[in-house]
C-alpha cells in the first residue's frame, strides 16, 4: 500500500527557516529595546517618547520570539509525534495485555497465541520484520507490535 500522505518536506523546511529568522529578529529587537529602555530610564531628562518606543521594541521582540517558537514547533511536529508514539506505544501495549489477561483491547496488546489451524502453533503473520527488534508484524502494521518502533 503506497503512502497517501502529502509530501510536507518543503513546508517543514519553510517553517524552520521562518522560525530561525523570527527568533533572531526577536532577540535583536529585545536587546535593542532593553538597552534603549534602560538608557531612557536612567537618563535625567526622561523623554516620554523614547521610553514608549523602547517598550514597543521590547514588545515587538517578544512577539517575534513567540511566533518563532510556534513556527519551530510546527516545523518539527512530525518528529515530535513519532517520538511520542515510540515512547508511549510499548507501555500502552503492555498495559492492554496486562489488563485483559493477554486478550488485548481492540487488538492492542494481544499476547494469546493466535495460531491459524494447521500451522503447528506458528502465528499466521506475513508482514514486515521490525528493524529494531526483529519481530514479524501484520501486513498493514505501521508500528511494531513488540517494541512500538515505526515500520516505515
Amino acid at each position: 500500500m503506497a503512502n497517501q500522505l502529502p509530501d510536507t518536506g518543503a513546508t517543514r523546511t519553510t517553517l524552520r527557516i521562518l522560525a530561525a529568522v523570527l527568533l533572531v529578529a526577536g532577540l535583536a529587537l529585545s536587546i535593542v529595546g532593553g538597552i534603549s529602555f534602560v538608557r531612557s530610564a536612567t537618563s535625567e531628562s526622561m523623554d516620554a517618547g523614547s521610553g514608549f518606543s523602547a517598550i514597543l521594541l521590547l514588545a515587538a521582540g517578544g512577539f517575534c520570539v513567540v511566533f518563532g517558537l510556534g513556527a519551530l514547533s510546527a516545523g518539527t511536529l512530525g518528529a515530535q509525534s513519532r517520538y511520542v508514539a515510540g515512547e508511549t506505544m510499548p507501555t500502552l501495549k503492555q498495559s492492554a495485555a496486562y489488563l485483559t489477561d493477554g486478550e488485548g483491547l481492540l487488538g492492542v496488546g494481544r499476547t494469546v497465541d493466535d495460531a491459524a489451524p494447521g500451522t503447528g502453533g506458528a502465528a499466521a503473520v506475513s508482514g514486515p520484520y521490525c528493524r529494531s527488534c526483529g519481530t514479524r508484524n501484520d501486513q498493514e502494521a505501521r508500528f511494531c507490535d513488540r517494541c512500538g518502533a515505526s515500520l516505515a
